[in-house]
């Protein structure tokens, strides 16, 4: 067991090494802000940089952090423009809870070695009984994941970018986007026997036919729900239950044995690690680079 496990530890060190380093971040607000572009170094806020562009009917307040090696920058703006490129309006209900910084997601995908290595050293992963009935049928599995799939598109063409909501949609759909690639690729590299392939948990590395570390079912769970949690959880504390989701097919995925316990483990802690940086941009990626109209979304159209 042990020869078996030094491989994919050997090929973790690189998560754990990305884990170490503290990432600090701090937020600075501004009481008003320009009708402009306007940037301003930590050195600047005062006098001349805040009053020059201040504006009295200004109702948006953007509060960000670009890290810097030497000095902060804050950036601020409405209806402007940032090398070139607008910056869309923002409304009023546009208003990000702080949540947990990049530095939890890097100790997240840091921790995916040591669950593998953990659990099969104590011996978690195990074939559970066939059980492709009731709620755990494959079709449910299936369902589930393809209603989460059209709710993120849906959801962030209908309500758009300048909402709340809407942003939260769109990290979402950033959050499951790139974990799914990541999935694939690890899928690839580790190619892990599925409990009805094998009843050992140790045969990595046998090729295409075997895809099952990590779940991917588990991570698209885990990447939708996390933005919405983090969002969401200090004014409306019930949304934690959407954990209920990624909870739900980690145990389905085992009981129609498609995957190891360590597989729904790693796959929980990749989606929620990839849901925390999507939820940490403060412009969600697909957003950025679709046309200015989606930011208004659908439902203002009917």
């Amino acid at each position: 067991m042990k020869k078996t496990l030094l491989p994919l530890l050997y090929a973790g060190l690189p998560l754990l090494t990305t884990a170490m380093p503290v990432l600090a971040a701090q937020s600075f607000g501004i009481d008003t802000l320009p009708d402009s572009f306007q940037v301003c170094s930590f050195s600047q806020l005062t006098g001349t940089c805040t009053s020059g562009t201040s504006h009295p009917h200004l109702h948006a307040q953007i509060q960000t952090l670009i890290a810097g090696d030497d000095e902060r920058t804050v950036i601020s703006g409405n209806n402007s423009e940032r090398d070139g490129q607008p910056t869309p309006p923002l409304s009023d209900d546009l208003n990000p809870s702080s949540g947990p910084s990049d530095q939890a997601g890097y100790y997240l995908l840091g921790a995916i070695p040591l669950i593998v290595g953990v659990g099969g050293l104590i011996g978690i992963d195990h074939r559970l009984p066939d059980d492709n009935s009731g709620i755990w049928k494959r079709t449910n599995q299936l369902d589930l994941e393809y209603g989460v799939a059209l709710t993120e598109i849906g959801g962030s063409l209908w309500f758009g970018g300048e909402s709340r909501i809407g942003r939260t949609f769109w990290q979402t759909l950033d959050a499951s986007t790139f974990s799914t690639l990541t999935v694939q690729g690890l899928k690839y590299i580790f190619s892990r026997a599925r409990p009805y392939q094998s009843s050992s948990p140790n045969h990595w590395f046998q090729g295409s036919c075997c895809q099952s570390f990590p779940s991917g079912e588990v991570t698209l769970q885990a990447s939708f729900v996390t933005p919405f949690i983090i969002e969401y959880h200090r004014q409306d504390p019930w949304v934690w239950g959407l954990e209920a989701l990624p909870l739900y097919d980690a145990l389905a995925r085992m009981k129609t044995q498609g995957h190891w316990q360590t597989d729904v483990l790693s796959g929980w802690a990749l989606g929620t690690a990839f849901g925390i940086f999507a939820h940490n941009r403060t412009m969600p990626f697909f957003l950025s680079y679709m046309p200015q109209g989606i930011m208004v979304g659908w439902h203002k159209s009917f």
